[in-house]
């Protein structure tokens, strides 16, 4: 797994020129991008990665020849991800090869289509790739209160339990993937207690597993705050409530990084990407393997 610089975009810079100050292969700049569409053209702001000289990204063995094993995540590792709502089967080695070390997937109860299933799970796992999970069944669903949540947890319980064998007190995140405003939190709230009651439930009594939130700043600090939550998931939209303070606060367990709206073409699949907290020891991802 390589090392990776996280590296703003200033004015006049490009691609090339941030890997030649950095005595990095134009080749290994490439790799560690794979979010970046046309490799000529970056903008200010623009985040984009510098590998670390000897990771495995910049010279030495090829990721094509790389084994794909699959080791445990040290407490202190911080890896680059993805999200799809698409099977990631058929380029699980072709991510990984990509320097991605985790996918993001979803459970749903209505889109069946999108869901990770067990030998999608195997083939990610079996390339390298940690896993987690996100229960979505439309974007505006936790306005729907405490019983669509208790609901949708039972169905997320028995999906990671007994389709995926998702482990044990790892987190499946619930998804608030609009804008929120003040005035819907209490409804939200709602949701989210009733997904940590559904999830007791499920497991007679004691839940198997911890709740986290894909949501906005606003929606995460307020589900952390009121103790519905233990793990946080922050959109890629800073334009949402409370989303740049949460970010600059770093807060966050996971957080998606923004690209074009339909997201970005990366072997075949569309992704987004997404990151690590810088201090993972914290705040843990929450990735797991089967």
């Amino acid at each position: 797994m390589s090392d990776l610089i996280k590296h703003t975009v200033q004015p006049g810079e490009t691609l090339f020129g941030i890997a030649k100050e950095n005595g990095v292969s134009k080749e290994a700049m490439k790799a560690a991008n794979p979010q970046i569409l046309d490799i000529n053209k970056i903008l200010p702001g623009q985040i984009v990665f510098i590998p670390v000289e000897g990771t495995g990204t910049g010279g030495g063995e090829s990721p094509a020849t790389q084994p794909a094993t699959n080791p445990p995540v040290a407490s202190n590792t911080v890896m680059r991800g993805l999200d799809a709502s698409e099977p990631l089967t058929n380029a699980a080695k072709c991510l990984k090869n990509h320097g991605f070390g985790f996918a993001m997937r979803y459970y749903s109860l209505r889109k069946r289509a999108k869901n990770l299933t067990l030998s999608e799970a195997q083939a990610l796992v079996a390339a390298g790739l940690q896993l987690g999970v996100v229960f979505e069944e439309t974007a505006k669903r936790s306005l729907d209160g405490r019983a669509a949540g208790i609901n949708d947890a039972k169905s997320a319980h028995e999906t990671a339990a007994n389709v995926i064998g998702q482990p044990a007190g790892t987190p499946i995140y619930f998804a608030v993937d609009f804008d929120a405003k003040p005035a819907q939190l209490p409804s939200i709230k709602q949701y989210f207690g009733g997904v940590r009651d559904g999830l007791a439930e499920a497991n007679g009594g004691s839940p198997r597993y911890k709740v986290g939130a894909y949501a906005s700043g606003l929606v995460c600090s307020e589900l952390l705050k009121n103790g519905l939550i233990t793990f946080s998931w922050l959109t890629e939209s800073t334009g949402f409530n409370g989303s740049k303070e949460f970010a600059k606060q770093k807060l966050f367990n996971l957080i998606q990084i923004f690209v074009p709206p339909d997201g970005q073409s990366v072997c075949g699949v569309v992704v987004d990407p997404n990151e690590m907290n810088p201090d993972p020891i914290k705040f843990p991802p929450g990735l797991f393997t089967i």
